[in-house]
């Protein structure tokens, strides 16, 4: 996985609002639309999946274990809303789920490989380009990974390191 579309926001933001304004903005950029919208329980309510499900894609979004209604329970222990998510994806709510183990580690590999944690970050302009110079970084390394065949380096972060041209 790779970043297609990231914003900073003000950490003291309610995730739904967050969630709701970041799926509409990132859901009209584009013709072209995602088959699962895949987030964690953070923005679990109906207005998250509505404003997914509006845009024809299918919300991935973890409910939490507390909540009511067509609660659909993965063998992980990950709950969903069952009534926002087609029956034929129900036996596969794990693995994906699992897919936003891969963004998580992309994270991890920027505080690392980009050394991003020493990055200085004062207000929202500084912010936005604190979380964007890593993701172009990203997307930069995938397309030069594709570029000379070696598709395993895709998401490496050090794999063009000490490249000579």
């Amino acid at each position: 996985m790779l970043p297609v579309y990231w914003d900073a926001v003000s950490a003291n933001k309610n995730d739904n609002t967050i969630f709701i304004s970041t799926a509409e903005d990132y859901l009209s950029s584009t013709p072209i639309k995602p088959i699962f919208l895949i987030g964690d329980a953070g923005p679990d309510s109906h207005d998250s999946n509505k404003v997914v499900i509006d845009y024809g894609v299918i919300p991935i979004i973890a409910a939490r274990a507390s909540s009511v209604g067509n609660i659909l329970k993965t063998d992980s222990g990950n709950h969903f809303r069952g009534e926002y998510i087609p029956r034929k994806y129900h036996r596969l709510l794990g693995k994906l789920y699992n897919l936003r183990t891969i963004v998580e580690r992309k994270n991890s590999n920027e505080v690392v490989g980009y050394h991003r944690s020493k990055i200085t970050n004062r207000g929202i302009e500084l912010a936005r380009i604190f979380v964007s110079v890593p993701n172009i970084t990203a997307l930069l390394t995938a397309l030069t990974a594709f570029k000379v065949g070696r598709h395993d380096l895709i998401r490496a972060p050090s794999a063009f390191r000490r490249l000579l041209i």
